[in-house]
């Protein structure tokens, strides 16, 4: 599937769905990238039709991630405290870009998504927003209850007084 050598490419532009929406794999140089689970986010006939262009063009390609980036992408944000903040289909394209990383000179993950360009530019990727301003830097967050201070990794309710935890940066 995605071979270790950096050669096989110079860039590779990882998209969620946002980029598939704004018809990106049609005016971005080189290949573009998603998964199934992206893909199938795409409802609308105008974006969809969009898609259908840039499969046949072969400017997107769709594949799955491997297993151990998936997990690789799951404990990093985790670590972060932006697991709980992503969808599967975010996970999906996070972890196609950690592969990718290993393949490709340059990885650009295009998303308007704060919680998925964190943990991209957490894993080594360039990240590019479309309608909204892109984040320079990665984060860390904790969640705090404001009611009695509990400190947690993942957003929810308090364990041990029931409030909503806040997401606080540890920077």
């Amino acid at each position: 599937m995605l071979d270790s050598s950096r050669d096989a490419c110079s860039v590779a532009y990882v998209l969620d769905a946002a980029g598939l929406f704004a018809s990106l794999p049609l005016s971005l140089p080189g290949n573009s990238y998603t998964t199934p689970l992206v893909v199938a986010e795409i409802l609308d006939p105008e974006s969809r039709k969009s898609l259908e262009y840039a499969l046949a063009s072969n400017k997107l390609i769709v594949m799955d991630p491997p297993k151990n980036s998936v997990n690789k992408v799951k404990e990093e944000a985790r670590h972060l405290g932006e697991l709980s903040n992503l969808s599967e289909a975010d996970v999906s394209i996070l972890a196609l870009a950690h592969a990718l990383l290993s393949k490709c000179r340059r990885v650009v993950v295009v998303t308007d998504d704060k919680s998925v360009q964190n943990v991209a530019l957490h894993l080594g990727a360039e990240v590019y927003g479309i309608k909204r301003r892109t984040i320079r830097k990665p984060k860390l967050f904790t969640y705090v209850c404001p009611a009695c201070g509990y400190k947690g990794m993942e957003a929810g309710t308090c364990p041990i007084c029931g409030h909503t935890l806040r997401k606080v940066s540890r920077d």
